[in-house]
């Protein structure tokens, strides 16, 4: 399962001292190239603003529960997490979703 993971830096993050955020960088980094190697970080991007959005694979959050200590950074990050759906399939439940819906009114309308 793909989950959209968005960050935005915790103003505590800004109080650090520049040694220790550019430790916490690197641990974090490293972290991040191991979990890219077993399949679980796919892509990442980042804002100007140091705020970033991750696309990870996980079989539930459960999982990346477990492996954020190897992204210590992210304690110095509020996180929104969403688990997501192939587009085409959601349209397709959607779509017989809708087409039952019409039957159910249309039987209700006579």
């Amino acid at each position: 399962m793909k989950f959209l993971c968005i960050g935005k830096p915790k103003d505590t993050m800004t109080m650090l001292p520049p040694a220790t955020t550019r430790q916490l960088l690197e641990m974090s980094v490293a972290g991040m190239n191991q979990l890219k190697k077993v399949g679980k970080f796919l892509e990442g991007y980042v804002s100007p603003a140091g705020c970033m959005a991750v696309i990870l694979e996980y079989k539930n959050a459960e999982e990346w529960l477990k492996d954020q200590n190897m992204v210590p950074i992210l304690t110095y990050y509020t996180q929104e997490i969403y688990p997501l759906a192939d587009m085409d399939e959601a349209m397709k439940s959607i779509s017989e979703f809708l087409k039952a819906a019409e039957k159910m009114m249309a039987g209700a309308h006579k």
